[in-house]
C-alpha cells in the first residue's frame, strides 16, 4: 500500500476525484495545501489538483517547498490545454501531469509502476520489508513507513522511519547523533544533536512500552543511540 497525499485547493468534486484514486495499492488522503509542509513525512508521494491555471503560482511555490524537503513523487492534475503551465511544473521537477481528461485507471497504474521501479532500484529497501523472521518481534515495513511490533503495526513520518532503518542497519552498533543527522536529513544544519534527540524522544513514544525505560533504541552516554533487537529462541 502506497500512501498519496492529494491537496486540495478547493473543495469542487475532490472528494469524488479521491474516491476514484483510490486502490487496493493506493491509499489517498485529502490534505489543505498549508497542511502539507507538515504532514510530508507521512507521504510517499503528492498529487497536486491545478484546477484553475491561475493556480500555477501557488502550485510552483509548493512544488519548490516539497522538492527542498524531501525527495518523494510529485504528479499534477492539469487540463490538456494548459501546456505552458505543464513545462513549467516539469521544469520543476514534478514526475508527470496527470490530464484530467485522461481515464482514471491509467493514472493509478501510472503512479504505481512509478513506486513499483522505485522499490527495484532500491533493493535494500525491499530485503528488509520482505526478510522476515518470526523469531524476532521487530520488523521495518518500508512501504508504509511503518514498525510491525509484536504483531500490531505502528505508523511512522518519513523522517522517524529513515532514523529507525538506519539505526536497523547499525545493529547493536552505536551510532553518533552526526551519523544519524546526516542519513536522515541528508543536509548540513544547526542544533544537528537536539533535531535527533527530538526525532528519538518521539520515535521512543511511538514504539517503546516504557520511553523511560527503552528496549529497543538505547542511549550510549557520549556518543549516541543504538538499536538492539532482540531474537527469541
Amino acid at each position: 500500500m502506497y500512501n498519496i497525499g492529494f491537496v486540495m485547493f478547493d473543495n469542487t468534486d475532490e472528494e469524488k476525484y479521491i474516491d476514484l484514486l483510490k486502490s487496493t495499492q493506493l491509499h489517498v488522503h485529502p490534505i489543505n495545501k498549508k497542511e502539507v509542509a507538515e504532514t510530508i513525512g507521512n507521504y510517499e508521494g503528492i498529487i497536486i489538483n491545478e484546477q484553475h491555471a491561475h493556480n500555477i503560482g501557488m502550485i510552483c511555490e509548493l512544488i519548490i517547498l516539497l522538492k527542498k524537503k524531501s525527495d518523494m513523487f510529485i504528479w499534477v492534475i492539469s487540463e490538456r490545454m494548459n501546456k505552458m503551465n505543464h513545462i513549467v511544473y516539469l521544469q520543476l521537477g514534478v514526475d508527470g501531469i496527470l490530464d484530467n481528461e485522461s481515464d482514471l485507471e491509467e493514472s493509478k497504474l501510472l503512479i504505481i509502476n512509478a513506486f513499483n521501479r522505485y522499490n527495484q532500484t532500491h533493493p535494500d529497501r525491499e530485503k528488509i520489508a520482505n526478510n522476515y523472521d518470526g523469531n524476532i518481534d521487530f520488523q521495518l515495513r518500508p512501504c508504509n513507513f511503518s514498525v510491525l511490533l509484536n504483531g500490531e503495526e505502528i505508523s511512522l513520518t518519513k523522517l522517524e522511519f529513515k532514523t529507525i532503518e538506519f539505526l536497523h542497519t547499525q545493529q547493536g552498533v552505536a551510532v553518533s547523533y552526526e551519523e544519524i543527522y546526516k542519513n536522515v536529513w541528508e543536509n548540513d544544519g544547526a542544533d544537528k544533536q537536539y533535531r535527533v534527540s527530538n526525532l528519538i524522544f518521539h520515535l521512543r513514544q511511538k514504539i517503546e512500552a516504557d520511553a523511560a525505560h527503552p528496549k529497543y533504541i538505547k542511549t550510549v552516554r557520549s556518543k549516541g543511540y543504538k538499536l538492539t533487537v532482540e531474537k527469541h529462541p
